[in-house]
């Protein structure tokens, strides 16, 4: 319980702390702090990532499948002998 209200306050610390030199940066600083705040927390990018890691697995899974069928295949109908 201790530790967890100790991480709370650090995390309010930090916060307010944030605040403070948001609250004290020129508009040319604010509006770098904005563009770096997106740039960390970019939807689009987290959206993306997620679709890649998505579109992987459904290759790698069709890679998997095909495989497996093209062995079914080839143990029912073996290559004829010469």
């Amino acid at each position: 319980m201790k530790e967890g209200l100790t991480q709370v306050g650090r995390t309010l610390d930090s916060e307010l702390a944030k605040k403070e030199a948001e609250m004290a940066a020129s508009p040319s600083e604010r509006v770098d702090m904005i563009l770096d705040e997106i740039e960390s927390s970019d939807p689009l990018s987290e959206i993306e990532a997620k679709i890649k890691g998505t579109q992987s697995d459904i290759e790698a899974e069709n890679e998997i499948e095909a495989e497996r069928t093209s062995s079914a295949e080839i143990e029912r109908d073996p290559p004829a002998e010469r």
